[in-house]
């Protein structure tokens, strides 16, 4: 048997997005969805630690998809006018479009990073990137 200490990506409950889909749909939106976001963030967080783990995340409770997760704190992405793209060697398909003329970046992990380190005992605030 192989000692686990940590996992990746978690199952959405049900209540919050659609299941069993790569491009699910939130079942809420505006503050409900963000609650309903912590909601998930903090049940798993608690099954992890239950289950021993040494290192515990938010299970990607807070994004859609591995690719608009990062996106969607990308200035300059038209997420109203999508296209499909091929990404990682075309294995997947990214619906979204670039709008290269105003590209910039914004912290894209601040309020997930709070949210799952807010109900875990002794955890630090700073951000684990140097120069950050």
């Amino acid at each position: 048997m192989f000692e686990a200490t940590l996992a990746g990506s978690l199952p959405k409950p049900s209540w919050l997005a659609e299941t069993n889909k790569l491009w699910p749909q939130w079942r809420a939106a505006g503050p409900e969805l963000a609650s309903a976001k912590r909601d998930a963030t903090v049940l798993w967080l608690k099954e992890q630690e239950d289950a021993g783990l040494a290192i515990v995340s938010d299970g990607e409770q807070s994004r859609q998809h591995f690719v608009h997760g990062f996106l969607e704190f990308v200035e300059g992405i038209d997420f109203a006018n999508k296209v499909k793209m091929g990404i990682r060697n075309n294995r997947y398909d990214a619906m979204c479009r670039a709008s290269w003329r105003r590209c910039a970046w914004r912290p894209a992990r601040t309020r997930p990073r709070r949210a799952s380190r807010a109900p875990t005992p002794g955890a630090s605030s700073s951000s684990p990137c140097p120069g950050r």
